[in-house]
């Protein structure tokens, strides 16, 4: 374990060593990291950028930062809506709460033109039903 530790820590060492390049007596180009004993020409070589330090990281990072917000400002969006339907939904369950609460007394339906009628019990307790249904579909406890 020791072994891959030390290993680990001298790799950024090998990166940036020197190469040198020559041509042998053939003709070829030959590469190595120990100059030859003839003429050469000595190659700098660079390792690439690390991760997260270039140009780009900036503007990365500033869109990533758009993305959050947009996301946030969605989600908030969202909950003030989610809200507002709970809101609607509660006025509505106390409304038929209260319709219910009044068909168990004594009233009167009064029709388009004014006129009131008074209702049998069987539109009594159909009206009663359809309260009861509602409320146990849409309202909670």
């Amino acid at each position: 374990m020791k072994g891959i530790m030390v290993l680990l820590t001298l790799l950024p060492l090998l990166a940036s060593a020197e190469i040198y390049r020559w041509k042998d007596a053939n003709g070829n180009w030959q590469f190595g990291d120990q100059p030859p004993p003839e003429q050469h020409e000595k190659l700098d070589i660079q390792g690439p950028d690390k991760i997260g330090q270039g140009e780009g990281v900036k503007d990365i990072h500033q869109r990533t930062l758009r993305l959050r917000q947009s996301e946030q400002a969605k989600k908030e969006a969202q909950e003030a809506a989610a809200q507002k339907q709970r809101t609607a939904l509660t006025k509505q369950c106390q409304e038929a709460r209260k319709r219910q609460e009044r068909l168990q007394g004594r009233f009167a339906y009064r029709d388009e033109d004014g006129n009131i009628t008074h209702p049998t019990m069987d539109q009594v307790e159909a009206d009663q039903e359809e309260v009861r249904q509602w409320i146990q579909q849409h309202c909670p406890g």
